[in-house]
């Protein structure tokens, strides 16, 4: 009997252990996922670092280049600046290839990327992105050597060889022209822009399309080519941070609102977007 009360009183105790066992880590667990799911620190870490770490390309004039003194500027520099300096902290600019800025960005290089790059090359890798509002909104057009004469719309590139970026918004204008009627002997595709005009320049492509913007800038100093003014697309640009930074886009949204208010967004624009 008194063998028997024993193993039952055991029984008990090693039952209670499991079921306190049990109670407890259910409720460590919901805890903790739930601060999980209410934690976004990509706003006050920017804000704590004191810096806005800002991938770009500068190869993409006016929007970003690198000048005689060794410093990257443009219209994307100039307006990273401006929204640093409304966040009362300082931008810090990382050049990064094309290619590799949503890598660079994943890997935790920079905080955003500000480099003319639409919603749709930011995601044509991976979803895994923040998008801000666009901020700005240009046109892909067509450019083609100053002597010619048969291309005067986008229809006139039915039958004609016509090079592209890849990977950007206009090498996406042009693979869209088949579902306008419109079929071009051959899409060349480049690793740069300036890869891509040196075949125009040579002959060995008829067009090149490209944003507008890029367009005006190259054509200042090259009497060579002209632009047709037949636009295939317009296409958005837009802010590009790691998925769950969604403070620190809304912050960027709310600070180029302000920056377009006060009129500093236009100062910037036209310093640098003029042509346009």
């Amino acid at each position: 009997m008194k063998r028997f009360k024993f193993l039952a009183m055991v029984l008990f105790l090693v039952l209670s252990v499991f079921v306190l066992a049990g109670c407890g880590g259910t409720d460590e667990s919901a805890g903790y996922g739930e601060e999980a799911d209410e934690v976004d620190a990509s706003l006050q870490t920017v804000l704590d670092k004191g810096v806005l770490r800002v991938g770009l390309c500068p190869e993409y004039p006016p929007f970003e280049s690198i000048d005689e003194s060794g410093e990257i500027v443009g219209f994307d520099p100039g307006l990273a600046n401006a929204i640093a300096e409304e966040l009362g902290i300082e931008a810090e600019f990382v050049n990064t290839p094309w290619e590799g800025l949503i890598a660079g960005l994943n890997n935790g290089d920079f905080d955003v990327i500000i480099s003319a790059m639409s919603p749709e090359e930011a995601t044509a890798a991976t979803d895994a992105v923040e998008l801000s509002e666009n901020y700005y909104v240009m046109s892909d057009v067509i450019v083609v050597r100053s002597d010619n004469n048969d291309i005067k719309s986008k229809e006139d590139l039915a039958g004609k060889i016509v090079g592209v970026q890849d990977a950007c918004s206009a090498a996406h204008a042009a693979e869209d022209l088949p579902n306008h009627g419109i079929e071009v002997a051959a899409l060349n595709r480049y690793a740069r822009n300036a890869e891509a005009f040196a075949e125009l320049a040579n002959g060995r492509i008829d067009a090149v399309v490209v944003s507008l913007t890029y367009a005006n800038e190259l054509i200042k100093n090259n009497p060579g080519f002209k632009v047709i003014n037949d636009p295939l697309q317009e296409v958005g640009l837009a802010v590009v941070a790691k998925l769950g930074s969604v403070s620190l886009i809304n912050k960027i949204n709310e600070v180029v609102a302000e920056l377009k208010e006060n009129g500093i967004y236009d100062r910037i624009a036209v310093e640098w977007l003029a042509a346009d």
